[in-house]
C-alpha cells in the first residue's frame, strides 16, 4: 500500500519563503495548535485538506526540479505526519533539492531524525510567546497546564538540537496587538532563542481565514513599532534581527 499524505495544497514557485532560493511549498494539513491569529485556520483540523498519495507530490517536485532550488514543508504542522515528511524530504534530496521545514517546534524527535539522516538544510520555527505557562497556552489556544508545559519542553529541545547541530535556524514571532506586543515579552523570547541565525518579528495581518474572526478588526503593528522592538532585542545573543511587514517586505535591522 502506497504512503498517503494529508495536505492543504502546494505552491510550485515561491521567492519569499526561503530567502535567496526558488522554493516549491507543500502545505500539510492538521495542527496541534489553535493560534487565534492563524491565517491558515482551515488547515488546523486533522482531516482538513485532502488525502493524496505521496507519489503525487513527488511527481510535482520532479516536474519542477530543473527550475527550483528547494522544497519547503509548512502547514498546519508538518511534523504531525512524520513518516510522510521524512519520505518527501528523502525523495527531494534524491532529485537534488534542498529541504526547508517550517514548524512550531513541538516535535524534536522528528527534527532530530531528519537531521541525523541529513535530510534538512534549514528550519524556521514560529515561537508565539515567552516560553512560560502564563503566555504560551493563551497564544496557542491549548491552555492545558500539563500540555503547555510539555510543549514548552519540546520547543526548547528543538531549539537546542538546531543550535547544537548548527542547522540554519530562523525563529519568527508574529506581533499581534493585544496578544503579544510589549518589549519585555519580545526580549524574553529572544533570550530563549540565543544562537539562532535569524530572529524575525513579523507584522500581524488581519487578512485571511483567521481562527478568531474578531482579530480581523485589529490594526496591524506599525513598521516603526516593529523596528523599535527589533532594536530592543539587540544584545540577546541573536546573530541577525529582521522585521517583516506588508509594506516593505523583509528588512534587516541588525547588524
Amino acid at each position: 500500500m502506497s504512503l498517503r499524505a494529508r495536505i492543504g495544497g502546494t505552491l510550485d514557485f515561491s521567492t519569499i519563503d526561503w530567502s535567496g532560493k526558488l522554493t516549491s511549498m507543500v502545505f500539510f494539513a492538521g495542527c496541534n495548535f489553535r493560534c487565534p491569529y492563524c491565517h491558515n485556520a482551515d488547515l488546523i483540523p486533522p482531516m482538513s485538506g485532502r488525502d493524496c498519495e505521496v507519489e503525487e507530490i513527488i511527481g510535482r517536485l520532479e516536474k519542477n526540479a530543473g527550475i527550483i532550488d528547494a522544497v519547503g514543508f509548512t502547514g498546519g504542522e508538518p511534523c504531525l505526519q512524520g513518516e510522510v515528511l521524512e519520505c518527501l524530504a528523502k525523495r527531494a534530496k534524491d532529485i537534488g533539492l534542498k529541504v526547508f521545514l517550517n514548524t512550531n517546534g513541538t516535535n524534536p524527535i522528528i527534527v532530530n531524525r531528519l537531521l541525523n539522516a541529513r535530510l534538512l538544510d534549514a528550519l524556521a520555527m514560529d515561537i508565539k510567546a515567552p516560553l512560560n505557562l502564563e503566555f504560551y497556552g493563551r497564544l496557542t489556544g491549548v491552555e492545558s497546564p500539563v500540555t503547555d508545559a510539555e510543549n514548552i519542553r519540546r520547543i526548547r529541545a528543538t531549539l537546542e538540537i538546531c543550535v547544537r547541530k548548527r542547522l540554519s535556524l530562523e525563529v519568527r514571532t508574529t506581533i499581534v496587538p493585544g496578544l503579544i506586543e510589549c518589549e519585555r515579552n519580545v526580549k524574553d523570547i529572544a533570550r530563549e532563542c540565543k544562537g539562532a541565525d535569524i530572529y524575525v518579528l513579523q507584522q500581524f495581518s488581519p487578512e485571511g481565514n483567521l481562527l478568531d474572526p474578531d482579530l480581523a478588526s485589529v490594526v496591524p503593528p506599525s513598521r516603526n513599532g516593529l523596528i523599535k522592538l527589533a532594536k530592543a532585542v539587540v544584545g540577546c545573543g541573536l546573530k541577525e534581527i529582521r522585521i517583516r511587514t506588508r509594506e516593505r517586505g523583509e528588512e534587516k535591522i541588525w547588524p
